[in-house]
């Protein structure tokens, strides 16, 4: 059950929210649920039209809607109209995942190994079976959980929370209040070999560069970014890194980009500020995708993105072009027995 710290009246919840409330203002909310699961004290959200029949039928207390969906048939206690209900939801389930959230008292876990060069700032916490090397640095009121591994020189700012089970590799940076998921790989030897072009073997290059994760950036569980083969790999602040996500060596990711699972960048490429990588994108090596870019998901990127486009297919295609050949691809079928009966009508006349 997800509870909110006290009971808010949908008249403080419009307060809180900054909305329009309509219906019973004096009814009380206790908690968040989605909508197919609410109960009359749960406040929900509606910003997708498929939905608008459940929000007829949920007997919920609390529902947020867009102002265009307002006047969507709804069965909740009471309605609150804001520009983004998402974000509304996201306030109270804030309130209750910072009320709900167990205090981590800063102790240094015996089963730990620091370094004696190590440097750890006010109220640290450091987890079970955690490695700390030489000269790393922990800023303050960072939690490490356990089984943790921090390289030697590598820096970590303040407000940081670093799950379970993450690699920090020798001279990383890590900003102020990032968050690294479990199993995620910060630093890795990035994909770097010659190949002799007579005996076909191949030789390693050392990848001698470092990552800097930029403050605010989140990286998800077992995510990998490869460190720089000479200079840096860089995750700007802001961005968000879902699970499952490779980002090549030397790298640039701008601010505050969001990239979704499975999508994999190749070495080199410098992706601008606000750039969206759905799930399963792939990024060739070397290449610039422009701000505000979005490409879709499963799309393969092979050469320069300007800004804002949006691409889809493989290779990457503007979307509506992608749409229009798709199209055209499904009709092939019907087309080739077209083509067919007109060669075999033109035949049989050159024939006569």
């Amino acid at each position: 059950m997800k509870t909110l710290p006290k009971p808010l009246t949908i008249a403080q919840v419009a307060a809180l929210v900054g909305g329009e409330a309509q219906g019973d203002l004096s009814h009380t909310v206790t908690g968040v649920a989605n909508l197919a699961d609410a109960r009359p004290t749960d406040a929900v959200f509606l910003e997708n039209r498929k939905y608008s029949a459940l929000a007829a039928t949920a007997s919920a207390g609390c529902l947020f809607l867009a102002p265009d969906l307002k006047d969507t048939p709804c069965a909740a206690k009471g309605k609150i109209i804001v520009d983004e209900p998402r974000a509304a939801f996201a306030k109270l389930v804030r309130l209750i995942a910072e009320h709900g959230k167990a205090k981590i008292l800063p102790t240094h876990s015996a089963k730990a190994s620091i370094h004696g060069q190590a440097v750890l700032g006010p109220n640290v916490s450091i987890g079970d079976f955690t490695v700390i090397e030489r000269g790393a640095a922990v800023g303050e009121n960072t939690v490490i959980m356990p089984q943790v591994y921090i390289g030697v020189n590598a820096k970590i700012g303040r407000n940081c929370l670093i799950y379970p089970q993450v690699v920090i590799r020798e001279e990383c940076v890590v900003g102020d209040g990032v968050i690294i998921h479990p199993g995620a790989v910060i630093g890795a030897d990035g994909f770097g070999f010659l190949t002799d072009k007579k005996t076909g073997q191949h030789t390693k290059i050392p990848q001698i560069g470092n990552v800097i994760i930029e403050a605010g950036a989140e990286i998800g569980a077992n995510a990998t970014i490869d460190r720089g083969a000479v200079g840096s790999t860089v995750v700007k602040s802001g961005a968000q890194i879902d699970n499952l996500v490779q980002v090549g060596h030397n790298v640039k990711l701008g601010n505050n980009c969001v990239v979704v699972a499975q999508t994999g960048i190749a070495g080199s490429t410098v992706i601008g500020n606000n750039v969206i990588l759905a799930g399963q994108a792939g990024i060739a090596g070397h290449l610039e995708i422009g701000d505000g870019a979005i490409i879709t998901a499963q799309t393969g990127v092979m050469s320069d993105v300007p800004p804002k486009s949006v691409l889809f297919g493989s290779p990457g295609r503007p979307h509506r072009e992608a749409f229009k050949l798709q199209a055209l691809f499904n009709r092939l079928p019907e087309l080739f027995e077209k083509v067919k009966g007109l060669e075999k009508k033109l035949g049989s006349a050159a024939e006569k």
